[in-house]
C-alpha cells in the first residue's frame, strides 16, 4: 500500500526526453520560468474567477475586479513557478542519480 502511494506521488523516474526538455528550460533560468508560471497561471486564474463570478456571482465585471484578482493571482503564479522549479530540479536530479 505504502509503495503505490508513494509512486503516485513521486511518480516514475523522467524519460531522456523530459531530462533533455528540463536541461534546456534550467538554462534560461529560474526566474525566466517563474515568470512563465506566473503569467499563465495568473491570466488563467483572473480570467476563470471573473467568468464565474460575473456569471454565477452576479458580480459586476469591471476594471477594478480585474485588478484585484490580477493582484491576488498573479503574484501566487510567480511562487508557484518557484516552487515548480523545486520539484522539477529534485526529480531531475533522482533521474540523473537513478542512470
Amino acid at each position: 500500500m505504502y509503495d503505490k502511494l508513494k509512486q503516485a506521488f513521486v511518480g516514475k523516474p523522467w524519460t531522456q526526453q523530459q531530462i533533455t526538455d528540463w536541461e534546456r528550460t534550467r538554462g534560461k533560468g529560474k526566474a525566466l520560468y517563474a515568470a512563465r508560471v506566473a503569467l499563465w497561471w495568473g491570466t488563467i486564474m483572473v480570467v476563470a474567477t471573473s467568468i464565474t463570478g460575473h456569471f454565477l456571482g452576479s458580480q459586476p465585471l469591471s476594471i477594478e475586479s480585474l485588478l484585484v484578482r490580477a493582484l491576488i493571482n498573479y503574484p501566487i503564479g510567480f511562487l508557484l513557478g518557484f516552487y515548480f522549479w523545486s520539484v522539477n530540479e529534485n526529480k531531475y536530479r533522482e533521474s540523473l542519480n537513478a542512470k
